[in-house]
């Protein structure tokens, strides 16, 4: 494209040759109005030519180019996203967009965002809450009202997106905390599945009695614990009010609500269902005791399915806890889950408005059925199909979510998360009970 100062320069020296020609005889004359005249009608004339032909470059459309950045690598739901960018590039083809996977390094999420270097990028929980706090993504209440995401989307998924009563971005996938269990164990000793922690503590009374163990949890990465002890405070103190606090001083912390009950639960199903050998176990090696036999129950995220598939033999028979076990007599939210990575825009991107119409295409049953092919569950409820009975149960516990079931690692600062794990291994070993256990995660989580 011409430079629109030497486009007007070309015009001016090709012009004033004939226009001085024309108004030679009037220069002559003396006529110093006349001049005067010429050389105003010479101005007009150029500033409306330049002028109209800069109106024609801007209605000209100009390819746009959008830029994107996922936590997801190729190998996995990256390539699901490179899809459905296709997808979208096909449908408009006036539209450049850049995907960009394996981007997860906080810092370099975080430095991005500040900076507007993608249109769209995901991040985690908690970055979510930071950066909504300090101005640098997108409000996108009104986007999703517009799209009614809230009657197309599970409720976590607008609920990770959610802060301080706004919605500033939209989590792709949902996860709960599940329940698997062996149903060739529960048939063979006429178990029933639990309702209630009484009814889990009497299966694991039994289940002891036959040396095998009730609860498989790999105590050794800590994160399992934080994910089995979020499932029990979801119910009995919620995610909100620690949201609230997220970031601020230790005071802020001292009285959540509902918080020491959960410490209580979390003791009597030790005492009851969880071997203190747990500690000296990994995740995978309970999922390989869970497959085996070894073990009768596994709470684990919902997407353990695909490695238990991948592990069991022909003959091993599963299925997940249909109906939420209850903790407490009235649950502040009935299941723990997660939205996944939330796709959010940030305050610097140039391209808000095309960023929120591929926004709209990611989440549309065209896109989504991209993700559901590849064995996904979709975080658009129609585009679901729910093909097994464990999907199906999964599905409807993922529709009981509201803004109190995410899951309590993921609204917490990593520092408090890492300090819950260690009480909670601690408490399995019997190193600290369940009345100071929560002053206890507060004193490593603001020691100095």
């Amino acid at each position: 494209m011409i430079n629109h100062l030497y486009f007007f320069i070309m015009i001016f020296e090709f012009y004033s040759k004939s226009l001085n020609k024309r108004f030679a005889n009037l220069y002559e004359s003396g006529d110093e109005m006349k001049k005067l005249l010429s050389i105003l009608l010479v101005l007009v004339f150029l500033f409306n030519f330049t002028s109209c032909k800069k109106k024609s470059g801007e209605n000209k459309e100009e390819g746009k180019k959008i830029k994107v950045a996922i936590m997801y690598p190729e190998e996995q739901i990256g390539s699901v996203y490179k899809d459905i960018v296709d997808e979208y590039k096909k449908l408009n083809k006036d539209v450049e967009v850049e995907l960009v996977m394996d981007f997860s390094d906080e810092s370099k999420i975080n430095d991005s965002v500040t900076k507007g270097n993608y249109d769209i990028i995901a991040v985690k929980r908690s970055q979510l809450i930071e950066l909504a706090k300090s101005g640098l993504i997108e409000d996108l209440s009104d986007f999703s009202e517009k799209n009614e995401l809230n009657k197309k989307l599970y409720p976590i998924n607008l609920a990770y997106g959610k802060y301080n009563s706004k919605i500033y971005g939209i989590g792709d996938l949902p996860l709960t905390v599940e329940w698997f269990y062996n149903k060739g164990i529960f048939e063979k000793y006429g178990l029933k599945e639990p309702k209630t922690l009484k009814d889990l503590t009497n299966i694991s009374q039994k289940l002891n009695s036959k040396d095998i163990i009730p609860i498989s949890v790999g105590a050794m990465d800590r994160w399992t614990l934080d994910l089995l002890f979020g499932s029990i405070s979801c119910q009995t103190t919620g995610i909100q009010e620690l949201t609230e606090s997220y970031g601020a001083d230790k005071d802020s912390f001292v009285n959540i609500p509902g918080i020491d009950e959960a410490f209580n639960v979390y003791e009597k199903l030790v005492k009851s269902s969880i071997k203190k050998n747990s500690i000296d176990i990994n995740f995978m090696q309970s999922v390989d005791d869970f497959v085996k036999g070894k073990a009768a129950i596994l709470p684990a995220l919902s997407a353990t399915k695909e490695i238990i598939d991948s592990k069991k033999s022909s003959g091993f028979d599963y299925g997940v806890f249909e109906s939420p076990i209850s903790f407490t007599n009235v649950p502040v939210s009935k299941i723990s889950a997660s939205g996944g990575q939330i796709l959010v825009i940030p305050s610097k991107s140039t391209n808000k408005e095309e960023a929120e119409k591929l926004m709209n295409f990611i989440f549309s049953d065209e896109a989504q059925k991209l993700l559901v092919e590849k064995g996904y569950i979709s975080p658009v409820i129609s585009s679901n199909k729910g093909e097994t009975s464990i999907s199906k149960t999964i599905m409807s516990h993922i529709e009981m979510t509201d803004d109190n079931s995410g899951m309590l690692i993921d609204n917490l600062s990593l520092k408090m998360s890492d300090a819950l794990g260690i009480v909670l291994s601690d408490m399995i070993e019997g190193r600290v009970k369940s009345n100071e256990a929560w002053n206890r995660v507060l004193k490593i989580t603001f020691q100095k």
